[in-house]
């Protein structure tokens, strides 16, 4: 039987990136639900292989986002189910709210290539693209996966893992994150400038994180 790997998009601006090579490299089914354009969570969750929360504008501790109460709603479902859940960026603070952790605003947002320092062997310490406002503290009975200077990076509990950083993004992805967001040009420079190398090695470390969590390399025991 085909293994299906639901996608939950909350922006056109967010899309799966290299989530979606990796997925169909491992010949997985994607189901995108496009929760900014009102698509609806499925109301039957029994056909999925696993579950990944992409990244947002908005922030996840922000109730007056219109779809928010549902997603959360949708993760907790999930986790009972023990669905697998792969939360990136904005998507990790949402799985991290539903364990019940505090979520709270940076004093300065993190944008550019960050390194993790790996309490896990299976997380690969970077580089990643980080481009976060927000964070959150580690849920309750979860293990500290990877965490830098700014704020913790990454966790699991059981076969479900949060990461603060964007192992999907591509340069399109991230250029539409800067017109967006118009952040400040020191932030962004280095990103684009010269750096494709840098790009081409968070390229090659993302799949191997992707697997990691499917395979169950990260989880918690």
């Amino acid at each position: 039987m085909t293994e299906r790997l639901l996608v939950i998009e909350h922006g056109g601006y967010a899309p799966a990136g290299l989530l979606g090579d990796w997925a169909a490299d491992r010949a997985l089914a994607v189901h995108t639900v496009a929760l900014h354009a009102g698509e609806p969570l499925p109301a039957d969750i029994s056909g999925y292989t696993a579950a990944v929360s992409l990244g947002s504008g908005h922030a996840a501790y922000d109730d007056t986002v219109p779809w928010l109460a549902a997603e959360l709603s949708f993760l907790d479902r999930l986790l009972a189910a023990e669905v697998p859940v792969f939360g990136i960026c904005f998507g990790a603070q949402a799985l991290a709210r539903v364990l019940g952790a505090r979520l709270y605003r940076l004093s300065a947002p993190e944008i550019g290539w960050a390194r993790v320092t790996a309490r896990c062997p299976a997380l690969p310490e970077g580089p990643w693209l980080s481009w976060h406002y927000d964070g959150f503290d580690l849920p309750a009975g979860a293990a500290e996966l990877g965490a830098n200077e700014v704020s913790l990076q990454a966790f699991s509990l059981g076969p479900h893992t949060g990461v603060q950083f964007h192992p999907e993004a591509t340069q399109p992805i991230a250029r539409s994150w800067m017109e967006i967001t118009n952040p400040a040009p020191d932030m962004v420079e280095p990103l684009f400038r010269d750096a494709d190398d840098i790009w081409d090695q968070a390229a090659g470390l993302a799949p191997k994180l992707f697997s990691a969590w499917l395979d169950g390399d990260l989880a918690s025991r």
